[in-house]
């Protein structure tokens, strides 16, 4: 029987461990317009992605690096584009996180571009965002495995008596 509880103790650490692997994800955003490409790198907490390796490819060959940077202070970078062709946009964070993201081409008329640009920027943030909801049901998660072991073990004490 301890070997058991053992079993679900360890079972119970891996999956909550998994919560952790998911807590410190990448992602980007990136677009085109008036000649350079611009965007925004964020972890999953919302922090921007500072000082991180930021790469500007072609779409259709990764492995042909157009230009290469680092994202400033609030996880933002800026590159001349190229004429004509898709792009893509590769950013590589701590530990191993990478994300990419391919360039959004948006047509040249001027303000409505850094509005359209703030816009994807806040719905990037929304997405990355942890929920009320999310906390709540991750506790629903964890009252419900407690209580299918509290069923078991009561069940267990039950045949031994």
């Amino acid at each position: 029987m301890r070997r058991i509880e053992l079993q679900l103790a360890a079972l119970l650490a891996l999956w909550l461990s998994a919560f952790a692997v998911q807590a410190h994800g990448l992602d980007v955003i990136a677009q085109h317009s008036d000649g350079q490409v611009s965007g925004l790198a964020l972890y999953t907490d919302g922090t921007p992605a500072q000082a991180i390796y930021v790469a500007l490819v072609a779409a259709e060959d990764a492995t042909q690096v157009l230009d290469e940077s680092k994202t400033d202070g609030e996880g933002r970078f800026v590159f001349a584009a190229r004429a004509g062709g898709g792009m893509r946009v590769i950013v590589e964070g701590e530990e191993g996180h990478r994300a990419q993201a391919l360039v959004s081409d948006l047509p040249a008329s001027g303000g409505s571009n850094a509005t359209l640009l703030l816009l994807r920027e806040d719905i990037a943030r929304l997405q990355q965002h942890m929920w009320w909801r999310d906390l709540i049901g991750a506790i629903g998660y964890l009252v419900g495995i407690v209580g299918l072991w509290a069923l078991w073990r009561s069940r267990q004490s039950g045949r031994v008596r």
